[in-house]
């Protein structure tokens, strides 16, 4: 302990107005203490507070009176003997009156010293009682150990605001459906300077930007991050405290609380400053957040917003942020940029969505799962890069670890819902109809561009669309309104103002609505369609939001192709299209996974033999054979397909069909499971001593990739090397099989005979 800690401590003279702050501040931070209930008044009954701490050991709580004193306690100071008896005889209600406990504990606590004689006094007059006595030394240790920022402020009001702020905002309902997260878990964000001829700038930190202007406007869509963002900036101020008269505090405020409240801004502040005893000379920034939480016409809120920038305006000493989601449209801009300098929250990176699940779930297979499924899974390059997305993903992935493809409907769902309004309906910002509304015109919109391969459509197509929508139906919406919300807010769209054109955030959207509109129709042909690039992940949505649904399973695994690039296409879907209805009964699953690989194996002979006319004829046969072993690992090196291919390890043994085919089955499902940390999976297969040399050449290139390779394996492979070198031929033959072409080592051979 340092001696100034002590005369600091020591230096609080007031019992309530000073030394009770530290003690509110301190006693929630100490070891197994559960809950803290601050006494003071009437109700105090001996303690200034009660503390509920957890013992382990038994697991059950002890219930703690605390007696604060300021200055020296001697054996003459009878008042804390009177409390410590009012401890002991009256039973207390905490919890706000739900819980009647009996104190099993007392702690007289104060800043300066504790005569001998007074303990010994108290300990002899209360022998039945367990006291603890708390001097300012031990108070000391304690606050360096546990509360340790204490000593960075020169006045506890100050550390005891901002603490509060913060805890207020993480009690907020957070703008999602997801709670509070924690600010320990957040990751860095930066934001962007936005103007109106749309000019690239270099992303900065909010604590700077606020340093440097005075009216900040910070945009972002639903779930960017608004609201964490400001904690983190009240967490960075709290940190970089130095000095009262040059720092900057900040005031944070609900908009709907400044509206209840008359838009009196400076009001609000000597509230505050008032209520925490504040003596405040630097400068103060007041921070407006949820402003979008407001049902209030633009009018309203231009309005609004010019009354507490006039405010400001007046006293020198105030700066101002305010927190929104995006505009409506770019008239709104105009206002905004007139009054504030706007600044908008830059995506996360790929790897800072990683690291935000990664903290969320706290749990290596999750991460694990989700690295491996990244690369395999384009599907996840284009969802928002938000904390909502990130934190939607980690309570999906936690809720049941599944495979990453498993997840992308019910992730694109969800955060459909978000975006569309489905949270404003709780809120009353939205009408349960006004949501259906959007949703179903984005469906009736995503057919039309699909069907007619549309990238983007002017607003007037959009409007059409939308009005002949609800001139079907006998709605009360106000037309005008909606539409704006369809268009601007929607937050999955996006207009070009410059072409008045209108498009979907990324393509993936516009299929997944297509895959809604697909559910809505409620049938749908299985036929070559849903493996063209064009289509195929609007059928993966689609199998995403069935889930379970044994009859398209079915058909898939029924489904003859007409042509063989629909044959080759099938090696890059099918696990997708599988991993989406994870819910269909696995012996379903295990069905269509032998027949890809069966398949596979077919097609790749019909290659080798030149009985196909498709391009990859082409490629070299080891070539082609890793295309063919890539595309069915991206397809199946999953956990989710592991016992379906160990099965089939053994159960196409005795498969019906026979044929060298069957043999490249068998070494394209041992290449997936290999993949997957089976090292033995090759071990069967080199049983037969009469595996083509093209199969040998793969397992060495599988297991020199996977690491992955047992004794035997490893014997057979050095068996196969060495009979390479001493066979000329064979090693001729061998090198040709990188080198040539297929077609070529046809007609080879064929000249050869």
């Amino acid at each position: 302990m340092k001696p100034e800690q002590l005369k600091k401590i020591e230096s609080l003279q007031r019992e309530v107005d000073d030394f009770h702050p530290v003690l509110r501040a301190l006693f929630p931070k100490l070891p197994t203490v559960t809950h803290v209930e601050y006494k003071q008044g009437p109700s105090e009954k001996g303690s200034d507070f009660v503390i509920i701490k957890r013992d382990d050991t038994l697991d059950e709580e002890i219930y703690i009176g605390v007696v604060c004193k300021v200055g020296k306690i001697t054996q003459s100071n009878n008042e804390v003997e009177r409390q410590i008896e009012e401890c002991k005889i009256f039973p207390r209600l905490i919890s706000s009156g739900s819980k009647h406990i009996h104190l099993n504990e007392i702690w007289v606590v104060t800043n300066s010293t504790i005569s001998n004689n007074a303990q010994e006094k108290i300990h002899y007059k209360f022998k039945s009682t367990n006291i603890k006595f708390i001097d300012g030394e031990k108070l000391c240790s304690l606050i360096s150990k546990y509360y340790p920022e204490f000593w960075d402020f020169e006045s506890i009001n100050y550390e005891h605001y901002l603490a509060d702020s913060l805890n207020m905002m993480s009690s907020l309902p957070e703008s999602s459906f997801f709670g509070s997260i924690g600010i320990n878990n957040l990751i860095d964000r930066y934001v962007s300077k936005e103007d109106s001829k749309k000019r690239r700038h270099r992303p900065l930190k909010l604590f700077s930007v606020i340093k440097n202007e005075r009216f900040v406007f910070l945009e972002g869509n639903v779930g960017a991050g608004k609201s964490t963002l400001i904690k983190q900036l009240i967490e960075k101020i709290k940190a970089e405290y130095s000095y009262e008269k040059d720092y900057t505090l900040p005031i944070f405020c609900q908009y709907k609380d400044l509206i209840d409240k008359n838009l009196e801004v400076e009001l609000i502040i000597s509230g505050v400053l008032s209520e925490y005893k504040i003596q405040h000379e630097g400068k103060i920034l007041f921070i407006v957040d949820s402003v979008d939480e407001v049902k209030e016409s633009m009018e309203e809120r231009q309005s609004n917003f010019r009354k507490i920038v006039e405010q400001i305006s007046r006293n020198d000493q105030l700066r101002l942020l305010v927190a929104s989601r995006v505009m409506d449209s770019l008239e709104d801009y105009e206002i905004i940029d007139k009054m504030f300098s706007r600044y908008s929250i830059i995506p996360l990176t790929t790897s800072q969505l990683i690291d935000f699940v990664d903290k969320i779930c706290n749990d290596i297979k999750i991460t694990h799962k989700l690295k491996n499924g990244i690369e395999k899974t384009p599907l996840f390059k284009f969802i928002p890069r938000t904390p909502v997305s990130a934190i939607l993903l980690a309570r999906i992935l936690s809720d049941e670890i599944k495979e990453l493809p498993s997840t992308m409907t019910e992730l694109y769902s969800k955060y459909s819902e978000i975006v569309l309004g489905r949270w404003d309906t709780s809120k009353g910002l939205l009408s349960q109809t006004e949501y259906d509304v959007i949703s179903n015109v984005l469906i009736e919109i995503s057919i039309y561009m699909m069907d007619n391969a549309l990238a983007c459509i002017s607003v007037s197509e959009v409007q059409d669309i939308f009005l002949t929508y609800l001139a079907k139906r006998n709605l009360n919406v106000d037309e005008e309104k909606l539409f704006k919300r369809l268009i601007y807010r929607s937050e999955v769209t996006c207009v070009n103002n410059r072409t008045n054109t209108f498009t979907f955030l990324h393509r993936s959207f516009m299929e997944y609505f297509y895959a809604e509109g697909l559910r809505k129709k409620g049938f749908v042909d299985i036929n070559d369609k849903i493996y063209e690039i064009y289509w195929a992940n609007c059928y993966f949505f689609y199998f995403g939001l069935q889930r379970d649904n044994e009859y398209l399973i079915d058909k898939i695994n029924d489904f003859k192709p007409e042509d063989d690039r629909t044959r080759f296409l099938r090696l890059f879907y099918n696990g997708s299209f599988f991993l989406a209805s994870y819910l269909t009964p696995y012996k379903k699953i295990t069905k269509g996974v032998l027949s890809s690989y069966v398949d596979a194996g077919k097609l790749y002979v019909d290659i080798l033999k030149g009985n196909t006319d498709i391009p990859l004829k082409e490629f070299t046969p080891v070539a082609l054979l890793c295309i063919f072993t890539r595309c069915l690992s991206n397809n199946y090196c999953y956990d989710f397909f592991k016992p379906a291919l160990e099965d089939l390890l053994v159960a196409i043994e005795q498969y019906d069909e026979i044929g060298e085919h069957i043999d490249y089955a068998k070494f394209f499902i041992a290449a997936t499971l290999n993949e997957l940390g089976d090292k033995n999976a090759f071990d069967d297969l080199i049983e037969n001593n009469n595996l083509d040399i093209l199969i040998n050449l793969g397992i060495t290139h599988v297991t020199e990739d996977s690491g992955m390779i047992s004794v035997a394996v490893d014997k057979y492979l050095k068996k196969f090397n060495r009979k390479r070198k001493n066979n000329h031929d064979m090693s001729d033959y061998i090198s040709r099989l990188y080198e040539e072409s297929s077609s070529e080592m046809r007609q080879s051979i064929s000249k050869n005979q």
